[in-house]
């Protein structure tokens, strides 16, 4: 018998190596697969509450922040390997702030924003109507404000990022961000002030 006769297979029998390579192609594949959704579960940990949150505080009532948010890592999902490992946050804004931007022009026609109390619900009626009133006045403001200025102040007045941090997260140079915080303060002072000024006293001493 023939060397090549003996090293050749019999019928319906995978060759040892092939065996073995084709084990080897499962196990990395099932490997990468826990990698990946082990990172996956990572950045939502990190991050869910995070995104949720600018959602909210770009004008977005809970139920669609909820959405931006589930949208936002849903994404993330299918395209993980564009993800650069240490800038996952960074990507996550990214996507998010897109997300926030439809979601709020679908919203624009309506003029209406969703605002919840922050008083307990052991507070005095006019505490909590106090409390709905600041929370809506200050959702008004922030919505009225272009998105790419509305982000920049929710990261640092609300977030508390520091500049070099939005810098990064924006991949944008300080200066912009910088410039952006403050012409963002600047409007959103205004309309503050303006929102003030339209609704007037609510109690006491009406004429």
């Amino acid at each position: 018998m023939s060397i090549s006769h003996t090293l050749m297979p019999r019928a319906g029998e995978a060759p040892p190596l092939g065996e073995a390579l084709q084990d080897r192609a499962r196990s990395s594949a099932q490997e990468l697969q826990a990698r990946r959704e082990a990172r996956l579960l990572s950045m939502a940990e990190a991050n869910f509450d995070f995104i949720w949150r600018i959602g909210r505080r770009m004008g977005l009532p809970e139920s669609e922040a909820d959405d931006v948010a589930q949208e936002t890592f849903l994404v993330a999902a299918r395209r993980l390997d564009e993800v650069v490992p240490g800038k996952e946050r960074s990507y996550l804004l990214s996507v998010a702030f897109n997300l926030v931007r439809k979601a709020r022009q679908r919203r624009a026609r309506y003029g209406e924003l969703d605002g919840e109390p922050l008083a307990p619900a052991s507070a005095s009626p006019d505490a909590r109507m106090d409390e709905a009133r600041a929370r809506r006045l200050l959702d008004l403001a922030l919505a009225s404000l272009p998105e790419e200025l509305g982000l920049v102040l929710v990261l640092h007045d609300i977030e508390e990022e520091t500049m070099a941090h939005i810098a990064l997260m924006l991949d944008l140079p300080p200066g912009t961000v910088a410039s952006r915080l403050r012409r963002a303060r600047e409007g959103f002072k205004k309309t503050t002030e303006r929102l003030r000024r339209e609704s007037g006293p609510r109690r006491g001493g009406g004429a």
